[in-house]
């Protein structure tokens, strides 16, 4: 499927023609050593490999993506017994998600959407980076039938709806419903905006000159079905220059029962629009409140979270969350910015409604990262407060005189405990989780249901070094197991999560409705690969679905607390901020019981809800385990 082809910019008509005027056209200067060389080099052998048959970036479709494949029959669970459970069985494309996100590419080939800063001007075709940042997936009850649907970002091509069949495979709905047409998406969430029942569909570009803003038409018709409505709802972000969109969450930082939105870019300042230039106020990290049912006003800068200027070369976020940090009852915003320049924002709550957020990212003492990326929030010690995960590149070095290995070049990533008093101390070498090589989507979750949150994260990247061999490109997945109070063991390549390609958004759900939580890892210009969860149900577990009426309708905020026994810990959620780079999982919160819980026995003593617009708490007691727990907000 081919579109019509993106225009360039007359400047850079001139310099592509120059360009491309001979067969083996040199590259300009000023074009990285790691991005050198004209050939791919396959995953599994090393060998080098054609790059395919040439194709236009800027035209949609030109690279011939392929339809999904029909699921087939998902192999069997793999037996496991005491600590070698839960293993992990990679069932996607049995599960009818086989699919390609994009092709390899390659500044040499010319098969860049982006122009690449050389000297005073931009040369056509020659910056990649921003385009292998990409692969993104969320998840989400789209049909209101209880099992949860996938979308799949994909540039420049027909993204993918996959509808869950509720027996352990999907179908991609895409054109059916309304959502087939060729585009260049990358960051991806859910979310009900209007609050009318179902869940809208919010996608950032990569290479287009707008975000969309999809709304589904499920309540209103009665069938699954969505309408664009991006420009006349305020959150396109329209601009003459194309956007470099990562990450979309949602949140309700006023308390006011709507869903507002923060959208992130990772943009070079040659490349993006300058203050004046038509477009400037549609690029960078744009915070854009809900005046109420689905209606965007940009309050970036009235609300002191612009970033413009933090980086002189450009605005560079990621991801963001809005999370109830210090636990005051109101959200904050954390954002992973890359080259050094996290924020972290705090919500004036209850002293200013609504006013401007308080920058406290050196106070936090948070930032410590050289190359922030993916996100993600838990209780990993369960002393009741969320402690923050911070994805980053670790490349080792040698070591200097007198120093300990190991030593860092890209000194990997970051775990901060939260302290108290808007204050976090890194964990990170506590925990045992600062290398993931070149990581990208994290996302905590409780692989084993003993109680406690696991992390698992993608990594994977391209780029290529000096001698023109391929760094970073071969290197597995990491899940860490926490073994209690916060230490975690690497266990990856024992349990199955170990795959190999150009890992980028993560999330973790229930897809089969078993009782443990699955894997799925986007790979950029790769198939995806759905993680099944093999025993991890041999524990006791509980999951809580909550539903807003004076909050928000997703209860995003909410905050859920499980004790298992009167004497126990209390395991601590907040919906909607378990993960967020490209993607976020299930709003669905799935608590583990650990190994001293019987079902047949035993009753979890108290699950309590608190809801984020009222401050009401909803508690419950005598709860049975291997259920859903559904609350509705009491009025």
């Amino acid at each position: 499927m081919r579109g019509t082809r993106h225009a360039l910019p007359s400047a850079l008509l001139v310099q592509l023609a120059v360009a491309t005027s001979g067969c083996a056209a040199p590259l300009p200067g000023g074009l990285d050593d790691d991005e050198a060389g004209p050939t791919e080099t396959t995953q599994d052998t090393g060998e080098t490999s054609d790059a395919g048959e040439p194709f236009d970036p800027l035209v949609c479709g030109d690279w011939d993506p392929p339809a999904a494949t029909p699921a087939g029959t998902p192999p069997s669970e793999q037996a496991c017994a005491g600590e070698l459970c839960p293993v992990f069985t990679e069932v996607g494309e049995a599960a009818g998600l086989g699919t390609l996100q994009y092709r390899q590419t390659h500044p040499a080939n010319y098969e860049c959407i982006f122009p690449r800063p050389s000297g005073a001007s931009l040369s056509p075709f020659l910056d990649c980076e921003p385009q292998w940042f990409t692969g993104g997936a969320s998840v989400g009850d789209l049909d209101g039938d209880g099992w949860p649907e996938i979308y799949m970002t994909r540039l420049a091509a027909p993204d993918h709806l996959f509808l869950n069949q509720g027996d352990g495979t999907f179908v991609d709905v895409a054109e059916q419903v309304g959502l087939g047409g060729c585009s260049w998406t990358n960051g991806v969430n859910f979310g009900d905006v209007d609050n009318d029942g179902d869940l809208d569909l919010l996608l950032t570009t990569v290479g287009d000159y707008s975000y969309q803003l999809w709304m589904n038409q499920l309540v209103e018709t009665g069938a699954l079905g969505f309408v664009e409505e991006g420009e006349a709802r305020g959150f396109a972000l329209s601009s003459p220059t194309m956007h470099s969109g990562e990450s979309v969450t949602l949140g309700d930082y006023d308390r006011d029962g709507w869903l507002d939105l923060h959208v992130n870019e990772w943009l070079r300042l040659e490349q993006a629009p300058q203050p004046g230039d038509p477009g400037f106020a549609s690029h960078r990290a744009r915070l854009l409140r809900n005046t109420g049912g689905g209606y965007f006003l940009d309050r970036t800068e009235a609300l002191g979270v612009d970033l413009w200027g933090a980086d002189v070369d450009g605005t560079f976020a990621f991801s963001s969350t809005f999370a109830d940090l210090d636990d005051d009852g109101w959200q904050d915003l954390a954002i992973t910015v890359d080259f050094h320049r996290s924020r972290l924002f705090w919500n004036p709550g209850a002293e200013d409604p609504g006013g401007p957020f308080i920058d406290g990212s050196v106070a936090a003492k948070i930032n410590r990262e050289s190359n922030a990326m993916g996100s993600s929030f838990a209780d990993v010690d369960l002393d009741g407060a969320f402690d923050w995960f911070v994805t980053s590149i670790a490349e080792s070095r040698p070591c200097d005189i007198d120093e300990q290995p190991p030593c860092w070049a890209g000194s990997g990533n970051r775990l901060y405990r939260y302290f108290g008093a808007r204050e976090f101390q890194l964990y990170t070498d506590l925990a045992g989780v600062r290398d993931a090589a070149w990581a990208w989507g994290a996302s905590f979750f409780d692989a084993d249901n003993d109680g406690d949150p696991d992390l698992a994260v993608a990594n994977g990247w391209p780029g290529r070094d000096i001698s023109g061999g391929l760094y970073h490109a071969d290197t597995p997945m990491r899940l860490w197991l926490n073994q209690g109070v916060g230490v975690m063991s690497e266990e990856g390549e024992a349990r199955g999560v170990d795959d190999r390609g150009q890992g980028r958004g993560l999330v973790s759900f229930d897809y089969d409705r078993d009782g443990d939580l699955d894997l799925l890892v986007i790979n950029h210009a790769g198939q995806p690969r759905l993680l099944r969860n093999d025993g991890g149900n041999a524990l006791p577990w509980l999951q809580v679905e909550v539903e807003g009426q004076v909050s928000n309708r997703d209860g995003r905020g909410a905050k859920i607390r499980v004790q298992v026994t009167v004497e126990g810990p209390t395991q601590i959620r907040e919906v909607g901020v378990g993960s967020h780079f490209l993607g976020e999982g299930e709003l669905v919160q799935h608590f583990g019981l650990g190994p001293d819980f019987d079902p047949a026995l035993d009753r979890i003593y108290r699950v309590e809800v608190e809801w984020p617009a009222s401050g009401a708490v909803q508690v419950f007691e005598q709860i049975e385990a291997g259920q859903r727990l559904q609350v509705l907000e009491a009025l």
